[in-house]
């Protein structure tokens, strides 16, 4: 089946069924002890943001206590709000950019769960080389850096969009949501690739041809980012997406093996 010829109809209806077969062969074949590990590297991830904050306020506060020859009462004021306010900021920034690094961090796991969703399925063993496995986490490295580029560079553009009021708003959101959704989407989707030897641009060709498939899976691990807390919840989301996007790669994908 040729790539150009899948409707988007069908690939988005296989990008989300696919979660649906993933988490019965995931139960099926005793993987879900491998959704915990993201949860508790996000529980890491998310204590050494915030610890950062409170370091960096009081080495901001430390400065200020050596400079200032008088510590008047806004001086006092400003050093009560820096301690307050950057654990917050780097909450925030964990809570943007926290999904990608706890990705990058589990890209082993994901690649093994990959191999495994595609070993149950076609029978084909991916023997273990530690090599192999150092050039797989260092391309997914450089993928999700050239990625979360992207997607800061393109939300920065949307934000735009805010300064007409209501419609601008509303476009503003739906569109970072497709952004978002696609990328993530797409390094769920390069795990495979990369095992099929695919260069770099290659894969982001092969994963332009099934870009709904790629804003299917994504979508799904994207949804509980715009909730409280919900980085948490999509921590467990990803090494499902990963098993569903090698579920519809091995369905639609011209380029696989099987």
């Amino acid at each position: 089946m040729q790539q150009q010829n899948i409707s988007l109809a069908k690939q988005i209806k296989t990008g989300f069924a696919s979660y649906i077969t993933a988490i019965r062969l995931i139960r099926a074949n005793k993987l879900t002890k491998y959704l915990l590990i993201p949860a508790i590297l996000n529980i890491i991830v998310v204590v050494a943001f915030i610890y950062s904050g409170v370091g960096i306020g009081d080495w901001i506060n430390g400065i200020i206590e050596r400079s200032a020859e008088n510590m008047n009462g806004w001086i006092h004021a400003g050093m009560v709000a820096i301690k307050i306010i950057l654990p917050i900021v780097f909450f925030a920034l964990f809570v943007f950019i926290g999904g990608t690094i706890v990705n990058i961090l589990m890209s082993p796991i994901y690649t093994f769960l990959s191999e495994k969703t595609e070993t149950i399925l076609t029978g084909k063993e991916f023997p273990f080389d530690m090599k192999q496995t150092f050039r797989d986490v260092w391309r997914a490295l450089r993928i999700a850096i050239r990625n979360t580029a992207k997607q800061l560079i393109l939300t920065a553009l949307c934000l735009l969009l805010n300064f007409i009021p209501v419609a601008g708003s509303i476009a503003s959101l739906i569109l970072i949501f497709i952004i978002n959704a696609y990328y993530f989407g797409f390094g769920f989707m390069d795990y495979t690739y990369e095992r099929w030897r695919l260069s770099p641009k290659d894969s982001r060709k092969e994963t332009h041809k099934l870009k709904f498939v790629a804003f299917a899976t994504g979508a799904v691990y994207s949804l509980p980012l715009y909730l409280i807390c919900g980085s948490f919840i999509a921590a467990f989301i990803g090494g499902v997406s990963t098993v569903a996007a090698t579920l519809s790669q091995l369905e639609l994908s011209e380029k696989s093996p099987s």
